[in-house]
């Protein structure tokens, strides 16, 4: 009967002065029908001006993305005692979990399950593996799909298939030892926000097929779109498709509904709930 949500809550004022960008933080509280009750805040991180996405792993815990930029900002995803551009691993009362993979290592955050994020914008579990999966926006280029691992490094911004907005590349070689590759990128840029596995019957052709929302494509106006991908069994990719993009609507999040279908929201003015079902 809990929900759980991530919030920006207002930063203590600087020189007396209220900022702009707040603190990303969770909490939870219980839903009586009418209203939320009970809030607690359960775990605060850092400021910023960037979206945070949660999801329950099967093991229980709550795993929480907090974004970080480009540099000089998006240094502190490669920083181990920072908390931007992490993917957090905490309990449901949001204490961190003694099998966290830097619990009790000497200059590391012990709440990190992953670092070398830019700003993801996406999780989801995986049906058949039960991993996590998490997507992220790049630059100009270089949006991701990745497996979150323990303790591993996704590379931001030390690697990357895209360019900064002023051009020059992330880097010439998008691979490095050490540093995990994405299962899936983008280039041109589509802006990704929201990721689902599609777990339903309504659709049996899309089973366990992975969709995206896209908010822009390569900085177009009005390119916003849905794209739907399929693997092979060991979960490389073999052709993604473009939905939607008639509608010209900025898709921010997709998920399962429990009636089989797909539920979209759009980023408009004038946004949307989309439910997708079958001819």
């Amino acid at each position: 009967g809990l929900i759980y949500f991530t919030y920006h809550k207002p930063p203590p004022p600087t020189n007396g002065k209220a900022t702009g960008s707040g603190i990303i933080t969770l909490g939870r509280g219980r839903w009586n029908g009418s209203a939320i009750t009970g809030f607690q805040e359960l775990f605060a991180t850092i400021v910023s001006g960037n979206a945070s996405r949660l999801i329950f792993g099967r093991d229980g815990m709550v795993y929480m993305s907090v974004g970080s930029g480009d540099p000089p900002i998006g240094q502190r995803a490669q920083d181990p005692n920072d908390l931007a551009g992490k993917i957090l691993r905490l309990r449901d009362d949001g204490t961190v979990p003694p099998d966290n993979p830097f619990v009790g290592r000497a200059g590391y955050r012990p709440e990190i399950y992953t670092m070398g994020h830019r700003i993801p914008l996406g999780l989801a579990i995986n049906p058949v593996t039960g991993s996590i999966w998490e997507c992220e926006n790049g630059p100009n280029g270089g949006d991701e799909v990745n497996i979150l691992q323990a303790g591993k490094n996704y590379g931001w911004p030390i690697v990357g298939n895209g360019r900064y907005y002023g051009g020059p590349r992330v880097s010439v070689d998008p691979y490095r030892e050490g540093l995990e590759p994405p299962v899936v990128f983008w280039v041109p840029s589509i802006a990704t926000s929201g990721l689902a596995f599609y777990t339903g019957d309504k659709i049996p052709n899309w089973k366990n097929n992975l969709f995206v929302g896209g908010m822009r494509q390569g900085e177009v106006p009005r390119s916003g779109h849905m794209e739907r991908i399929d693997f092979n069994p060991e979960w490389e990719e073999l052709h993604r498709e473009g939905l939607l993009r008639d509608l010209q609507q900025r898709i921010r999040d997709i998920r399962n509904g429990p009636d089989g279908l797909l539920y979209l929201l759009t980023a408009e003015d004038n946004g949307a709930l989309l439910r997708i079902e079958p001819r």
